[in-house]
């Protein structure tokens, strides 16, 4: 059965294109692109990439020198491919086919500017999976948990280097408690919510090798 295509069209020429039976980006993605900051000479890797839109839609608002996606998925690798295709990104991207936890500083040019992920954030805890398994692997930590992406994070990134995260806001405590471990200190976070008492989901920015210190942003 022929599976339908949706086109999203950012700025500067950015183009996403998303499978209908696959695992669909939200806006909270848009929302944590929109938190990054980066700078034009910027070497930036998005780790569990799915389809690329953090990144892409990162590149679009603020374009900078080299772009990285981490996807174990192959099937998810072919889309990224064909979104860096159809945006006319080939010259500025490496797709790299691989476990998160396999990364090595040879796969990069120079240590890390910025990484940023939208890890999957579920825990198993006898919760029910997706069907589709392509969908569960995004949603829950079947093949990697957040302190696999912290410590591997920690390896391939420069001094002051950002790493830009969302985590349910429950997994707070654990969230700084991982990056402290790994020598990273949470310097900006910003709450989402379901109304105006509840906050659901935390973004935040890390710093590696930092002084403590951190700006809370509604």
């Amino acid at each position: 059965m022929k599976t339908n295509k949706t086109y999203e069209h950012f700025d500067n020429g950015v183009k996403v294109v998303q499978l209908d039976d696959r695992y669909k980006f939200t806006m909270d993605s848009i929302l944590l692109a929109k938190f990054c900051t980066v700078k034009q000479s910027d070497h930036v890797c998005e780790f569990c990439a799915g389809n690329g839109v953090i990144s892409l839609h990162l590149y679009s608002q603020n374009p900078f020198t080299k772009l990285y996606f981490v996807e174990i998925q192959k099937s998810m690798c072919d889309l990224i491919f064909e979104n860096i295709n159809i945006s006319n990104l080939i010259d500025k991207t490496v797709v790299l086919n691989k476990d998160i936890k396999d990364l090595q500083m040879s796969d990069f040019e120079k240590k890390l500017d910025v990484v940023v992920c939208n890890p999957p954030y579920q825990k198993l805890n006898g919760n029910k999976l997706n069907e589709c398994y392509e969908i569960a692997i995004c949603r829950h930590e079947l093949l990697v948990k957040f302190e696999d992406i912290v410590k591997s994070v920690s390896k391939i990134i420069k001094n002051k280097g950002k790493f830009y995260f969302m985590l349910p806001t429950e997994r707070c405590t654990e969230a700084v408690l991982t990056l402290k471990k790994y020598n990273f200190e949470i310097k900006k976070m910003k709450f989402l919510f379901t109304n105006k008492d509840e906050a659901y989901l935390m973004l935040a920015e890390a710093v590696f090798d930092a002084k403590s210190g951190v700006k809370v942003f509604k």
